[in-house]
């Protein structure tokens, strides 16, 4: 059985911060990695809290780069306004999906180092159906990380109307990928690095 899910961030930093992230080994960056699903739809589900077989030394641009051939991913990630935008589609199964998206979401942790301000972002993880945000129903999403100058957490429940809507640039992104894809033959048409400085 296959699952489909989405892995979405805008996260702010100088451009510096996102040359340097691209490159700097992912790390071990969550705090509270155990926490992954507490306070949304999967509340139930346990995540180790051990990440290490994730955090295998790869650094970001080594991920993205293993995604430009596997024709079940689509990945849009971007350096826009002043933050580091990203929009991750990917095909799991049962059993085999948890240790990718982890990973995913250690690599935009990671992005942590590199904020210079004191706000705090967020990533969104779903399951998903239609290459769409969730609805503003919270009972669709099943993990929130807040990534904070230097830190990066889960969090539990809070309204996302603010995040989705600060996220809706990149799926639009997203779904000019997905729409351009649909009558291309390239089989290395998988991955937008979409670069404004």
């Amino acid at each position: 059985m296959s699952f489909t899910f989405i892995t979405a961030a805008r996260i702010a930093m100088p451009r510096k911060g996102f040359d340097a992230w691209l490159d700097t080994a992912i790390g071990a960056s969550i705090s509270n990695p155990a926490a992954m699903f507490s306070g949304w739809y999967w509340s139930d589900r346990v995540s180790p809290a051990d990440w290490s077989d994730v955090a295998t030394g790869v650094t970001p641009r080594d991920v993205l780069t293993a995604r430009v051939n596997d024709t079940e991913a689509l990945t849009v990630l971007r350096y826009q306004d002043g933050a580091l935008e990203a929009y991750l589609w990917t095909v799991g199964y049962s059993g085999a999906w948890e240790a990718p998206a982890r990973r995913l979401l250690l690599m935009l942790a990671g992005a942590a180092a590199f904020k210079d301000d004191d706000t705090e972002d967020h990533v969104l993880f779903w399951e998903d159906a239609a290459g769409a945000l969730p609805t503003r129903n919270e009972d669709a999403l099943l993990s929130l990380l807040a990534v904070g100058k230097g830190h990066a957490r889960f969090v539990g429940r809070r309204p996302l109307a603010d995040l989705l809507a600060r996220l809706e640039p990149v799926e639009e992104a997203f779904a000019d990928l997905a729409e351009s894809l649909e009558d291309s033959d390239d089989p290395q048409g998988h991955l937008a690095v979409l670069d404004t400085p």
